[in-house]
């Protein structure tokens, strides 16, 4: 599925170049341990068929997707559904309030978790660990894909226990190129955060998860 998204869509379009591309995995580009050298997926609709084809579904197929109505995310579902159409794929929107597809957050009783497929917004985070863990480990709280890999547990543990920056990275590297290889969600994009002071006011740092750093800030001239 993820080979069929066109990601210039969403950002230019969509997002009216206000994002960075996604590459499917946590690790955006915001992020010092993102290993910049991997490789940006590209939409490739020849290589997706080939794929369906192999796995007995050249005629394509339908599928639900859930999501709920806030933020870009009905248009998220509508520019995807018109991408798959390419290879034949047909999804059904089902579009709720939030209430409803979150349900009870827990698994037998969530669209969010139970569903085939799903789209959640994720909050950005000071590192990319929550969204290492919650959504793709094997017992993540959040892991609807149920997504069970022993060896990207094995990689998470090493890159969350590594304080070298260099030796992230290179956990980072593998990490990035096993979730682009097995694919359980698509990030398709890490929207900008927009912040303001006062014209005189320099050094404040605000973080797209709404945090307001001040230990450097001051008045300017």
């Amino acid at each position: 599925m993820a080979l069929l998204v066109n990601r210039r869509d969403l950002v230019d379009g969509l997002l009216d170049t206000k994002s960075d591309f996604g590459n499917d995995s946590p690790f955006a580009p915001v992020f010092p341990s993102t290993a910049k050298e991997v490789a940006q997926r590209q939409q490739d609709v020849r290589k997706a068929k080939e794929l369906l084809a192999a796995a007995g579904q050249e005629d394509g197929f339908q599928v639900q997707l859930a999501g709920w109505n806030g933020f870009e995310m009905p248009d998220l579902a509508q520019l995807i559904q018109q991408n798959v159409r390419q290879a034949g794929i047909t999804i059904n929107l089902n579009i709720t309030d939030s209430t409803t597809y979150y349900g009870d957050a827990t698994f037998g009783n969530s669209p969010w978790l139970d569903s085939a497929m799903g789209i959640t917004e994720y909050g950005h985070r000071g590192v990319p660990n929550v969204l290492l863990g919650a959504p793709l480990l094997s017992k993540g709280t959040w892991n609807g894909a149920h997504f069970k890999n022993p060896q990207y547990d094995n990689l998470v543990k090493d890159y969350t226990a590594a304080v070298d920056l260099g030796d992230q990275r290179r956990y980072a590297k593998q990490i990035q190129e096993l979730l682009l290889d097995e694919t359980p969600i698509i990030f398709a994009y890490f929207y900008d955060y927009l912040g303001a002071t006062a014209g005189n006011v320099g050094g404040v740092v605000i973080t797209p998860i709404g945090h307001v750093q001040l230990e450097g800030a001051g008045f300017t001239s």
